[in-house]
């Protein structure tokens, strides 16, 4: 095994705490979608058709859940196992929802972008989350079959002001932070009980996207608590500061890949 992986299973199975941020290099490549023949035949019908774009979403989701299969999957599923029986806590900017649903806490995770489990009113009139839509879900998914044409579609509304429904993500005209408020002030109760605790940070894909979520905090986290570690694992982004240099590691690689080839047996 190698030298890195085995010192970071030995700090994470000492530490009393463990806190994870995933960043947009652990999220699924949309890029994948491109292999798909029917997805690039939708995206010639609806180019320049600015009233369809409603669906690309949509089928997003459609994907993922068609895909769970992939390395992704496997990923999670090594990060599931290796936080067992720990008291951890994940803060992740992924949009893909993947974190759901492979066996971790639920109640130990905040998405602060949100993903494709909700939807909202693009205008965000009532502070409200809406469940996703069952008809337009078939629809979308018919039209993607062939079994029913694009004019056909009917984009989903709001109830209340008839604005669109659009799935509550970070880009949304008025994003509702309704959706993720609730778990992220669980998450800061959990960060009061690290001061002076061992504490593991794992940094999976975190680049500068969203430096205040997660990076620039994690990194005074370590500052200031002497007993903590971080590993920072990212492509191309993985430098430490000099400030907490001796406590912690940067690791030069894909997360997902680095998981997948450091604890798969």
């Amino acid at each position: 095994m190698d030298n890195k992986i085995s010192e970071m299973i030995n700090r994470i199975q000492d530490a009393e705490l463990v806190l994870v941020g995933l960043g947009e290099a652990f999220q699924y490549d949309w890029s994948s979608l491109l292999d798909d023949k029917r997805y690039k035949e939708i995206e010639r019908e609806i180019d320049n058709r600015e009233e369809y774009i409603w669906i690309i979403p949509f089928l997003q989701k459609m994907v993922l859940q068609k895909v769970h299969e992939d390395k992704w999957n496997k990923a999670y599923t090594i990060l599931r196992d290796i936080l067992k029986d720990k008291n951890y806590f994940i803060v992740s900017l992924c949009m893909d929802d993947y974190i759901y649903g492979v066996g971790l806490d639920e109640k130990r995770i905040v998405t602060p972008c949100g993903g494709f489990r909700k939807m909202q009113c693009n205008k965000n009139c009532s502070h409200t989350l809406y469940e996703i839509p069952q008809e337009s879900l078939d629809e979308v998914s018919r039209y993607y079959n062939k079994e029913l044409s694009l004019e056909a579609l009917k984009e989903p509304l709001c109830d209340v002001c008839g604005d669109k429904l659009r799935f509550n993500q970070l880009g949304v005209a008025k994003y509702a932070e309704e959706g993720y408020l609730d778990r992220w002030s669980e998450y800061t109760k959990w960060l009061q009980g690290t001061v002076n605790k061992k504490l593991c940070v794992l940094e999976l894909g975190v680049g500068l996207e969203y430096p205040t979520i997660i990076r620039f905090p994690f990194e005074k986290i370590v500052f200031y608590n002497q007993k903590a570690f971080l590993y920072r694992i990212h492509p191309k982004i993985y430098q430490l500061g000099e400030e907490i240099a001796d406590r912690g590691l940067g690791i030069g690689e894909n997360p997902v890949d680095f998981l997948i080839k450091g604890f798969v047996k």
